[in-house]
Formats: C-alpha cells, structure tokens, sequence
C-alpha cells in the first residue's frame, strides 16, 4: 500500500486526469439516467406469478401488456361538456404517441360528469419506452411535481396512472427527494468536518470525494440501466451509501495522516504510512461491505439486485476514489490539509490522540463490567422488542403520499372501474395434451366453468371474467376483479385462497396464479424465505473478517452478536416509528406494514458498516495488548485514541441518513431510519459500553485463538509494515509515563510558551539533553516543610518543597505569584510530574529571563543562543523548550539581574532535584553565555560566574522583609543551605 501511495503521488496529475475524464460524462449521464429506471422489478424466478406473466406476454398480447391508462376526473361543477371535451383531449393527446393505441374497456359507461372516465391504453412489455411514454405523457396533460393537470377551465382533472406512470413519478419524486436530503446532509457534513478538522481546506476534500463518488455511481448505473432492470430506489441508495462512505473512508485516512504528522513523520511519509494503516484499512473495509451487500443477491430478484448492485457500485467507488484520490490530494495540498485554521480552531483544547474523557469513561465501565453490560444488553433488548410485531408489505403506490397526484389518480379509476379492476387476479390454465375438436373444445369450455365458478367463490372477489384462449388453445385465462384494492392484504388472501382451492377442480390441467397482486405476494415470501440464508451469509462474512484481523476466535464472536443486537434494535425502531406511528408528528408516514424490501437490505448494510468500527476499534485494542500485555490498558487506549474518529465518522453517517429518512419516499426513509439508529446504537451503546465491558469481563480469554487456526490464519496488522519515524533526538515520554494523563491547561501553555520562546529567540539552537526528565522522578515530600493550603497560586519547578513551601508564603507578603510551575499539579503526593507540567515551568523561567531582559538595559549580556531541546508532546506535537541547563543558567541570571527571593527559591528547588554537583557543573560555564555589560566608559569587566558565587554563598535578595515567623526562618534557612552547597560545588569545580 505504501508503494501504491508513492506511485500516486508521483502521478498525482495522470491520477486527476483519470478522474477528471470518469467524471465529465458521468455528469452527463447521472443527469440522464432516471428514464431507464423502472419502478418494477419484484418478480421472482420460478413463481406461478411470474410463470403467468410470461404465458401472458407470449400468448395473450392483450392481456399481457402493461398498459398505462389515462384518467379524467371532473370536479363537482363540471359540465357534460367538460368532460367530453377533457375525454378528446386525452385521446387526441395518446394518438400522438407511435406504437400507443386504447384498449377497448366494455364495462365502463360513457362520460358522465358525476364519475371519472378511464382510457385505457395499450404498450407491449417488452418496449423499454413505457417510463418514457408515461413522462411524456405527464408532462402534455400537465403534470407537474404532485400535482394533477387539468383542462384549460379547471373543471376536470387529468392523470396518468399504470406502472410507466408510476416509475416516472417515483423517478421524479426520487431525484426530487435527493436534492431535499443534499440540501440537509452537505451542511450538516461540512459543520462536523469543520469541527473534527479546523481546516476548510481538510475538510472540502472528504466532501470532494462524496460529489465524485456519487456522480461517477450514477453514471455507472445508467449503462447498467440499459442493459438490465434497475429499480428507481437505486438512486437513494447510490446517493446515501456514496456521500456517507466516501465522507468516512477519506475521514479515517485524513486523521491518521494528521496523526502520523504528530508523530514526527514529513507530509509525504505521512501520507504512505496513513495510506499503509487507515488505507489499507478502507480497502478491507470496503470488501467486507461489498461481500455482505452480495448476500441480496440470494433472494435474486430484480429490485433487490439492483440496489444491491447500485449499494455496491457506491462502495467500490467510494473506495477507489478514497485509496487514489486522496493520497493525491494530499501530495498537493499537504500543508493546506494539515493546518489548523486560526478562525476555525475555536478550541483551546490542543489536539491530542488520547482523549481524557474516553479514558475516565472507559476506566469506569471497566470497573462495573456485569453492571454496564447487562444495563446495554436491555437497552438493546428494549429497542429490539417492537420487532417482534413486524408486519412486512410491499406496494410502490404507497410510496407516494395520500395528497400525490398518482394516488388521485388511481383513487379516481377505481371510483370508475371498482377498486380491483387495475389489478385483477389472473388464473392460468394450461391444458393437458389431448386430441383436438368439438369434444374436446367442449371438455375445456366445461372444466373452465367449474373453475370460473369456483373462483367466484373466493373471498373478496367481485366478478370472475369470461375465459380467454390462448391462440394455440393450449391454454386460457380467467381475472378475478376484486372488490379491494390489489395492493390491501385482503387480496394476498385471496391469492392465498385460490392457490389451495382452484387446482381441486381443475382436474389433470394445471393452474397457475398471478397478477399484480400474487406478484408482490411471490416476492414478500421470497424474502421471507431467504432471509435467514442472507443473515448467515453476512454473518459469516463479518466473522470471518474480524477472525483475520484481530485473530481472536471469542472477539469475532461478540462483534457478530453485538451487531445481530444494533439490526434487532433497527428493526424495533422501524415498528416504532412508521408500524405504531411514535414519530408522525415528526413527518413520518402511519404505515400498516414494513416494506419487505428493507430488513434484508438493513440487514446487509450494517453488518458491513459495523464492520468499519468494529475492525478500526479492536486493531487498535491488540495492537496497544502486544506492546503492554494488559488487557484494560489496551481497551482504555484502543477506546480513547479510537473514540473522535469513530464518533465523527458516525455523525456523518447518521446525518446522511436522517437527511434521507427526512426527504424521502416512505421505503427510503425506512431504510434511512434503519440505518441510522444501527450506526447510533453500534457507536455508543456497542462499542463504548458492550465492548470494554466484555472485554473486562472475559480478560485473557478475549485472545484465545487455537494452536492450528493461528497458523493458517494469514496475519493482516496495519501497522506492522511502518518505517520506524526518525526523530532525529527528539525527546519522548517514556512508555511508563504515557498512561497518564498530561493537565490540559499544561498542554495549552507549553504550546503557547513554546511559540512565545521562538519568537523572542529566534536564533535558539536545539541540542541534546540529558535532564529532559529530571524533575519527574517519584519524590516523597518533606513532610514537615508542606504548605499549609495545596491550593497555593506559587509554584516551582520541580518536586522539592522548600521553594514551594518559602514562596507559598512570601508571595502574601511580596505580591509575587510564579505564573507556570507544577505544585498544584503535584497535589503533594508522591506520584511524579508529567513531563509537560515540568516543561511548562521550564518555559515559564525562559520568558521570564527573555523578557526581563528586554525590559530594561541588562547588566549581563548573552554571548551565545539559547539552547533547547526537541520534545514531542503526547498530542504528537514537535517543539522547542529550554534543556535542564538552559533552565538552571536563566534561573542563574534572573538571581544576578532582579536578586528576588523568589528566584532564590526556585533555584533552591531545581537543585534539589538534580544535584548541587550537577548544577555546579552547568553553572560554572556562565562565562560562556553572558559577559558582563559595562555601566559607563570606565566600567571594568565582571565575571558572571565568579559573581553568581557571591550571591548564592550568602544570598541577600532585595525583596526581603522584616516580618518573619518561625516557619519562615526554617525555609529561609533551607534555601540558603541549598544555595551555598552549589557555591562551594563551584569553587570544587573551578579548581
């Protein structure tokens, strides 16, 4: 992968020129390719209903035709002329359409102003053109948006109704619907980016990559469109899956490259080592995905195909355009990506890896596993409950609300024709071989009776028309008009009902029932049926991916099981939401029944979107267990570095989704719904309590794997394959003092002071140092020098109490409070100083030194630069501070310049945390650093070191006061000592 990402960012140009040239038809063609959809697409192979449609289409072009139909609706003030007039209208309107002509309609009456009138109309199935006929139509009667056309006095309503009518209006509502959710979902996106990068310029290249995900999708999916069916739902799909994955799979490689920055790596190593590890991680993400939406392919039929297929398509470019794109964009706007904008970086927190937060949230849980698993399991449980009173339908005239012209439309119809003539009940008949002529024409025509009278006999049915023969006489069909509508569950009964009466009667002849009704019937128990083989087939996928990456037989488990708990509670809020109408006064519909469409889809879908986090979280979990062994350490780590991202990247999904289940038709929203409350569930209920929790509970077994699958297991670790980042001396906190949690306001000072210090010494050169952590070591306190309060506002440098407790006091008197040191932090227990907190005073004596002698003409002037040290923060941040004897030398000079017995102090500490040999050491090359200043033309020559001596073998600052109480005596007194040590450890070392 990271040879991969070299080479394109070697031809990041031929990579944008690639793009760029997918990318302008694709426009074109997305714009386009809504004609060839089809609102269709439910018939399933092998079914009687499908078996009947092919006989009709083949023997009965009359019968088989899928007819569209034009309706006129008068108003209660139309005229007999009105309505004539709206009637020639139509079928004038229909004669310009070639290869269209009227069915004849014999049980309908004339026009009459008190009724709808319905015109038939003829168009073979075969003829690709029936959405497209049906949009022309639309749009020469008026039809705009949900809205009905009507004659020029606005007397009569006009409508086109038939399954054209209805994929053209679903295509329209689609497209429709898809600008309303982009208008929601790009904002929204964008603000969460914003907030996760602090950067227009990261943040606009995640968004970048959606638009293109997207618009390349659908133009894919309109050269598929011409060649197979693919329902209209597909551009929901495309569109939702596209912009959410595309947004997370750049957002996973952008913060692990903004991490690997932190690390001490140049942008271009950045780039491949974020490729090498989030990349490679996006790839196999993707897979898993594209392998579990394959498992639609197991109900094989038309509409779910393809939207599995457009799902796909959405996947796989969206990975494509995250593993070539992004590397190129980030070769080219590297710097851009990686800085924070100073108006966007609303925060004072500094921008760390692990989380605070996190880490308490996780140490908590941890603490109380069997409470905060069960607790989640019957949050789970409670959501998943409603499920249990799931009734699945499926009907695409619902999908359009009541007040949509295509419900007018049909309604009207049916007020003419009776509410089951659109949709009749069609009964096969195939006869057996047997001799030709009157006899046996007469055998037929009386077996046909019996079965006509018996299907009068259903439940539901209305009128049972006269049979028709097929041209060959081999067989003949019969239609039950129902007296309810095809799509109501009283018509799946009826279906039901012949299936199990008709063929009793029909002798050695075979039957065969379908029609709309027994075709929407066939495809709700087709999914019913291969359901369970989809869920085994996803989640043995799932298993299998988390075995290879966290090889972990028990960890692949529970991640099965806790995401089969994120779909359960998906299905429980479908119940919720639309079955039992919880959320209507949100906008959702009141729907009688689940579209069946959507529980294999959901189901597909975020078993491989779990997976996303599933793998991101425990890679991270096993990859911090091998380097420590500890099992909560690793979980506190893998949650608390692992928590922003996941979190962000579920934000962006969920309001991709919310913004569909907002604006979309009521399957799309169902889904959108779904998917959402999956994501929400998977990402905090999941995998912020079940996960440590049953990690904390089952410890070392979370790691069991068997001897022989250990060794056939092919090892998949993202960071194995990373160049060791060459610091180049920099200074790290060692592995025993990263588990603990540097202050925050510490954090934002060092960062701050650090950029203080390079402005006001600039010429600082950076050297080793090898008391970067002196002062960090576990100290007990002298107890009978602790300050009363340890709450005091003066604080030192390290961990010595007397400066603390003498400075604790003085300050009352003096006024002084040294602004950045680390008792407070220490709390005067005896655990050790974070590094950052000994950093920040280290910082805080450099300005103070810089600055004081800015103030006024120093006495002493500095010879050489300042020297600092290269430490990296546990934010990954690189800087400069001042080394250990950098340190004490300021500290030195402060004591020469101001005489302040706060100095004496602070000095007094600093040697009681090294030695006053070391310090002697250090101090006894002043020379070397300043040279004293004359004070006139006939001032001589002083030696700073020879100076520093005096002052600290009998110190007498200029600060002090008459008004000393005992304890004051007794710190005085210990700062003296310490002081005077270092002077004759001077004079040792100058002899």
């Amino acid at each position: 992968m990271m040879r991969l990402s070299r080479n394109l960012r070697r031809f990041r140009w031929l990579v944008f020129t690639g793009w760029l040239l997918a990318l302008v038809p694709a426009v074109y063609l997305a714009m386009t390719q809504s004609g060839n959809l089809t609102g269709g697409g439910f018939e399933v192979a092998g079914s009687q209903s499908l078996a009947v449609h092919d006989e009709l289409v083949a023997q009965y072009p009359d019968l088989g035709a899928s007819p569209l139909a034009l309706v006129a609706a008068p108003r209660a003030d139309a005229t007999y002329q009105d309505i004539d007039e709206a009637v020639a209208q139509l079928r004038r309107i229909a004669g310009e359409f070639p290869g269209v002509s009227e069915a004849p309609n014999p049980t309908q009456r004339p026009p009459q102003p008190d009724r709808p009138y319905v015109i038939t109309l003829r168009l073979d199935a075969r003829n690709p053109g029936t959405s497209d006929v049906a949009k022309k139509l639309r749009q020469r009667i008026g039809v705009e948006d949900d809205r009905s056309g009507q004659t020029a006095n606005g007397r009569v309503r006009l409508y086109v109704i038939g399954q054209g009518a209805l994929s053209a209006a679903a295509a329209a509502n689609t497209k429709h619907d898809i600008a309303k959710a982009e208008e929601w979902n790009l904002p929204i996106i964008l603000i969460v980016l914003l907030a996760v990068f602090g950067s227009l310029a990261a943040a606009a290249i995640p968004l970048a990559l959606g638009v293109c995900t997207v618009v390349v999708t659908m133009g894919l999916v309109y050269a598929l469109s011409m060649h197979t069916t693919m329902s209209v739902f597909v551009t929901s799909t495309v569109s939702m899956f596209g912009i959410a994955l595309a947004v997370d799979y750049s957002l996973f490689i952008l913060m692990r490259y903004r991490e690997e920055l932190r690390s001490g790596r140049r942008p271009q190593e950045a780039v491949d080592a974020a490729m090498a590890t989030s990349g490679l991680a996006v790839v196999l993400s993707g897979m898993t995905v594209i392998a579990s939406l394959t498992g639609i392919y197991l109900i094989n039929t038309p509409a779910l195909r393809s939207m599995a297929t457009g799902a796909i398509l959405a996947v796989a470019i969206a990975m494509l355009t995250s593993a070539t794109l992004t590397p190129a964009l980030l070769a080219t706007f590297a710097r851009a990506a990686a800085k924070r904008s100073a108006l966007l970086h609303w925060s004072r927190r500094p921008e760390s890896t692990v989380s605070r937060f996190w880490t308490r949230w996780v140490t908590w849980v941890m603490r109380r596993p069997w409470i905060s698993a069960v607790a989640a399991s019957a949050v789970l449980l409670l959501m998943a409950a409603p499920a249990t009173s799931m009734v699945l339908g499926n009907s695409l005239l619902r999908q359009f609300d009541s007040s949509h012209e295509i419900r007018g439309g049909v309604a009207a119809a049916s007020q003419a024709l009776g509410p089951g003539a659109l949709g009749p009940v069609q009964v096969l008949v195939t006869f057996p071989d047997s001799p030709q002529g009157p006899d046996a024409a007469a055998d037929r025509a009386q077996l046909l009776g019996t079965i006509r009278q018996k299907m009068a006999e259903g439940p539901e049915v209305a009128s049972v028309t006269p049979p028709e023969y097929a041209d060959d006489n081999r067989s003949a069909v019969l239609g039950a008009v129902l007296s309810v509508d095809p799509e109501d569950l009283r018509a799946r009964h009826t279906v039901d009902w012949m299936r199990s009466h008709v063929p009793g009667v029909a002798g050695d002849a075979q039957v065969a029932v379908g029609g709309s009704t027994a075709l929407i019937k066939d495809f709700d128990d087709r999914v019913a049926a291969t359901q369970p083989l989809v869920l085994g087939f996803v989640a043995l996928i799932a298993f299998l991916m988390l075995l290879l990456s966290v090889h972990s037989v028990l960890l692949a488990v529970k991640g099965v099981l806790m995401t089969l708990l994120s779909v359960a509670a998906a299905y429980g809020s479908l119940v919720m939401v639309f079955q039992w109408g919880w959320a209507d006064k949100l906008g959702f519909p009141h729907l009688t029944s689940i579209d069946s469409t959507v529980p294999p889809l959901v189901l597909a879908m975020t078993f491989g979107l779990s997976m996303d986090y599933e793998i991101f979280l425990l890679t991270r979990i096993r990859e911090r267990f091998l380097q420590t062994g500890h099992t909560r350490d690793a979980v506190a780590y893998g949650v608390s570095t692992s928590a922003r991202t996941i979190t962000s990247a579920a934000l962006i999904m969920i309001a991709v989704f919310c913004g569909f289940a907002f604006a979309g038709m009521p399957l799309v929203a169902e889904i959108g719904v779904a998917c959402a409350v999956a994501i929400a569930v998977d990402a905090t209920v999941v995998r912020l309590v079940l996960v440590p929790a049953l990690m904390a509970m089952f410890a070392k077994w979370n790691w069991w794997l068997p001897g022989w699958l250990g060794r056939i297991l092919p090892s998949v670790d993202f960071d194995r394959p990373l160049p060791d980042v060459d610091l180049g001396g920099v200074v790290t906190i060692p592995d025993d003092i990263t588990a603990a949690i540097a202050p925050s306001a510490d954090l934002r000072m060092v960062i701050k002071s650090a950029a203080k210090l390079k402005h006001l010494a600039p010429d600082a050169v950076c050297v080793a140092d090898p008391l970067a952590f002196t002062g960090c070591e576990r100290k007990e306190p002298d107890r009978e020098l602790q300050p009363e309060s340890a709450e005091a506002d003066t604080v030192a440098l390290a961990t010595g109490p007397v400066g603390q407790a003498f400075a604790a006091t003085k300050a009352k008197r003096v006024g002084l409070a040294y602004r950045n040191g680390i008792a407070k932090a220490m709390s005067w227990t005896d655990r050790p100083v974070h590094p950052v907190t000994l950093w920040r005073g280290r910082l805080s004596v450099a300005l103070d030194a810089l600055e004081s002698g800015g103030r006024t003409r120093p006495k002493y002037r500095r010879r050489s630069p300042v020297e600092t040290t290269n430490v990296q923060l546990p934010t990954g941040d690189r800087l400069l501070i001042p080394t250990g004897a950098e340190t004490l030398r300021l500290k030195g000079y402060l004591i020469m310049v101001r005489n302040s017995s706060r100095d004496y102090a602070d000095f007094a500490d600093m040697v009681d945390v090294m030695d006053p040999e070391t310090a002697a050491v250090v101090l006894g090359g002043m020379d070397r650093y300043y040279s004293g200043q004359p004070a006139g033309s006939a001032a001589r020559q002083q030696w700073m070191a020879t100076e520093l001596v005096r002052r600290l073998a009998d110190p007498e600052p200029s600060d002090l006061d008459d008004e000393w109480s005992e304890d004051d005596e007794a710190n005085w007194e210990e700062v003296r000592q310490r002081c005077l040590s270092v002077a004759v450890a001077m004079l040792e070392e100058a002899r």
